[in-house]
């Protein structure tokens, strides 16, 4: 009788994993890993954008083996930041008036140029939401999820502009 329940057991399990691979491939889904990209995205020139926009350019596209170069020449893509604003809204306070929750708010206007300066597309807009509470205890724990919460949120800008870059390319 344990042996049969076992295998029972075992049967469930690889037709549950079976199932869920069959699934994953139906909607599209794949492994992160290394894409081939457009080669204008391997050269990137950014025009205007803040010091934390430029860090989390240069790190994304190392991580796609691709670089941020200094001129427009050298650029396969240029991307023109034309506004970028950090918010803070207060979400909640505590019953002495302090803030219990907040939100920051990441905007960014921006338009996309080919290597030759001809505009890929119209001015594009990004907005980026975290929510995060205010621990008034620990206030170097504050500043560090703080800091980290930004650094995403600039990271997710950054992977947006690609992911709308690429997509953009392919269609030429």
């Amino acid at each position: 009788m344990l042996q049969n329940d076992q295998n029972i057991m075992t049967q469930i399990k690889t037709t549950f994993i079976l199932f869920s691979l069959l699934m994953m491939t139906a909607c599209g889904y794949h492994l992160r890993g290394n894409v081939e990209l457009p080669k204008a995205l391997k050269a990137v020139y950014l025009q205007n954008g803040s010091e934390d926009l430029r860090r989390s350019f240069k790190k994304t596209l190392k991580y796609i083996d691709g670089k941020l170069v200094g001129t427009r020449e050298a650029a396969g893509l240029i991307v023109q930041v034309l506004k970028e604003r950090m918010d803070r809204r207060v979400l909640s306070l505590s019953n002495t008036g302090r803030v219990n929750e907040e939100e920051l708010v990441y905007t960014l206007h921006f338009r996309m140029f080919d290597k030759k300066g001809k505009p890929l597309k119209e001015v594009q807009e990004i907005e980026i939401r975290r929510d995060f509470f205010n621990d008034q205890g620990d206030v170097l724990a504050k500043n560090n999820e703080n800091e980290t919460i930004r650094i995403e949120m600039y990271d997710q800008a950054v992977l947006s502009i690609a992911q709308r870059a690429r997509a953009i390319l392919d269609d030429k």
